[in-house]
């Protein structure tokens, strides 16, 4: 009778394990069969799918500096740049003096939340500060409105020292920094390619970000952002004079009205891939998938 039971219970066993095996395979194994491919979780089978209302402005870099979306014009390269094999078709190629300058950034001057998902495939640069993207500002100020760099590392470890800057010209407090110092620094985040996503939600004021599609502590306070030294939360962004957008460096290798770059501004000398940026705070489920399935090149 013993036997009986003990093979009863083994057969169950089987049948659970292989319903959660098939359940969980689309996410933990990329070797699915011939055919129409399975979905993500959310049900996405294209990255395409995710939150297309809100998609503003897409870069694939297929052999051009082309907005998928025609919203973003104008776009030139400058200095050394080229296309290379990316983690979905082909992928912007950086380098010491290359970058890709846009005369009308369209939508995303207007943006009040946004998410921007891209994938970078980078080597480790000593020192100093490599610009991934900026929005400009026309009056010549410091700071663009809206950037994002990579600090250079000269330790021994693979962590990466990613600085975001957003601004707020209708609040007291109008720069906002997002930057994972220290323990906050993702590893293992040189020569492959990785996954970076960084949204904001003007309904909550929150800051959201992402490594590989995972969500990511941030440092205190560096979550919820604020107008004023009373608290008040931030809400919608509102840009100054956003004129022109840059990929692969900072809004002073545009030229005038901007100073010429300081020492430490260097340009992205990186492969970069599927940027996207859109006009809503992406749920962690989105960027999730999206990381998925664009790293499976769907």
């Amino acid at each position: 009778m013993k036997t009986i039971k003990n093979s009863i219970w083994l057969g169950v066993a089987s049948i659970i394990l292989t319903g959660l095996t098939n359940c969980t395979k689309p996410e933990m194994d990329d070797d699915f069969p011939p055919g129409d491919p399975p979905p993500v979780e959310g049900g996405f089978v294209n990255s395409d799918e995710i939150s297309p209302s809100t998609l503003v402005a897409h870069f694939s870099f297929e052999g051009n500096v082309n907005d998928v979306k025609n919203a973003v014009t104008g776009g030139a390269a400058s200095g050394t740049t080229s296309f290379t094999a990316g983690v979905k078709g082909q992928a912007y190629q950086g380098s010491a003096n290359g970058f890709i300058g846009y005369t009308d950034p369209g939508p995303l001057a207007g943006l009040t939340s946004f998410t921007v998902s891209l994938w970078v495939n980078t080597a480790k640069h000593p020192r100093d500060a490599q610009g991934v993207f900026a929005l400009s500002k026309q009056d010549g100020s410091f700071w663009s409105n809206f950037f994002m760099m990579i600090e250079g590392n000269n330790s021994s470890d693979n962590k990466m020292f990613m600085k975001f800057h957003f601004e707020n010209n209708t609040a007291t407090f109008v720069e906002h920094w997002i930057e994972p110092f220290g323990d906050f620094r993702p590893d293992d985040m040189y020569n492959g390619w990785r996954h970076i996503a960084l949204s904001y939600d003007a309904a909550t004021s929150k800051v959201a970000w992402y490594v590989n599609g995972q969500k990511k502590n941030l440092p205190p306070n560096a979550e919820d952002r604020k107008a004023n030294s009373a608290g008040d939360p931030l809400g919608p962004l509102s840009f100054k004079n956003p004129t022109r957008f840059i990929i692969g460096g900072m809004q002073n290798h545009l030229g005038a009205p901007y100073n010429a770059p300081e020492t430490w501004m260097l340009n992205y000398t990186g492969k970069l891939d599927e940027f996207r940026i859109y006009n809503s705070a992406l749920t962690s489920q989105e960027v999730s998938a999206l990381q998925i399935l664009e790293r499976q090149g769907r």
